[in-house]
C-alpha cells in the first residue's frame, strides 16, 4: 500500500530545530496544510462525565466474544458529550458507544485486524452493566479511566505533496520545526480528524480494500488498490484512536497506536457492525 499517499519519511524521528524566517515558498506549503485541516476531539484525562476507557459496559444482549472468550471493554464515549464538546456531526448526537477489543488468548496474539476482533456497540436506553463473565482475563479487564474532550486542529502534512529536494537547506530546517509543530501532544487519544500516524499514511484506503473483499484487514496489500477502492477510501472516518498511555494501563506494541474507522454514511445511520480496527507501532 506504499504510495497510496506520500509520506514524509523519517518524520517522526526528527528533532526540532530553530526555525528560520519561512520563505514565500515554504509559507505556501504550510498554508496549504493549514488549509486542508480537520477539527477533532483529543481525550485527555479527567471531567466529570460519562466518558472513559474500561470499567463496566451498559449493553444489551450478551457479552462480545471472539475465539471463545470475552471481550475487553476499551471504551464507553458518550455522544452527547461528543456533539457538546464540537465534536463530528457524523457521530448520532444521543446514547453511547461501547468500544471491545480482543486482547488475544496471549500477549503475542493480539491482532486488532483480525475480522471480529472489534466490536462496537451504539446503546441509547438505560442498561444497568451486567456482571463480567466469569472467564473474562485479567488483561481484558480494562479499569476505568475517566475522559474529557479538548478541541484541537489535525492537520494531513503527510497528504500534502512536498518536493524535498527543491528546497534550500534553510527551507528545508524552516518547515521541518514547523510540521513537527503540527504533531499532537502525546498520548494522542482522538476523535475524528485526521490520525497520528506511526506507519503508513492509509488506513482509509486498507479499509475500503478490505471491505471489497470480505473485510479482512490482514490480506489488504496482495494487489493495488482499484480506482473504485481508491474513491471508496473518502468514504472512512477516524472514529477513535487510542495510544499507548502508562496512565491508562495500556501498552500496544512497542509503544504504538489502536485506530478504530467506519463509514460516514455507516455512523450516520448508527450502524457500527463494521468498524474496522488497525494497530501501528514505532
Amino acid at each position: 500500500m506504499a504510495g497510496v499517499f506520500s509520506f514524509l519519511g523519517g518524520l517522526f524521528a526528527r528533532q526540532p530545530r530553530e526555525s528560520l524566517p519561512p520563505t514565500e515558498r515554504v509559507q505556501a506549503i504550510l498554508d496549504q496544510i493549514r488549509a486542508e485541516s480537520r477539527p477533532c476531539l483529543h481525550l485527555v484525562p479527567g471531567g466529570g462525565g460519562q466518558t472513559r476507557f474500561g470499567g463496566a459496559p451498559e449493553i444489551t444482549g450478551d457479552w462480545p466474544r471472539f475465539g471463545g472468550r470475552p471481550m475487553a471493554h476499551l471504551a464507553r464515549i458518550d455522544l452527547a458529550e461528543v456533539r457538546a464538546a464540537g465534536g463530528p456531526d457524523w457521530l448520532p448526537a444521543e446514547g453511547r458507544l461501547h468500544v471491545f477489543l480482543d486482547m488475544g488468548a496471549r500477549a503475542q496474539d493480539f491482532e486488532p485486524e483480525q475480522p471480529g476482533a472489534c466490536v462496537v456497540r451504539w446503546e441509547t436506553g438505560e442498561v444497568a452493566p451486567p456482571e463480567p463473565p466469569a472467564d473474562l482475563k485479567p488483561r481484558s479487564r480494562i479499569a476505568p479511566f475517566p475522559l474529557t474532550f479538548q478541541p484541537r486542529t489535525s492537520f494531513a502534512d503527510e497528504r500534502v505533496e512536498i518536493d524535498w529536494r527543491g528546497l534550500t537547506r534553510d527551507e528545508e530546517r524552516t518547515l521541518d520545526a514547523a510540521i513537527l509543530g503540527f504533531l499532537s501532544p502525546e498520548p494522542a487519544h482522538q476523535i475524528g480528524g485526521y490520525p497520528g500516524n506511526l506507519q503508513g499514511d492509509d488506513m482509509e484506503v486498507q479499509c475500503a480494500v478490505a471491505a471489497a473483499h470480505g473485510g479482512d484487514l490482514r490480506k489488504v496489500g496482495e494487489d493495488d488498490p482499484t480506482p473504485a477502492e481508491l474513491e471508496a477510501a473518502r468514504d472512512w472516518r477516524l472514529l477513535l484512536q487510542v495510544d499507548s498511555d502508562p496512565g491508562a494501563g495500556f501498552d500496544w506494541i512497542q509503544n504504538g497506536r489502536l485506530y478504530f474507522w467506519i463509514r460516514e454514511a455507516d455512523a450516520r445511520a448508527g450502524d457500527f457492525t463494521r468498524v474496522f480496527g488497525l494497530a501501528q507501532f514505532l
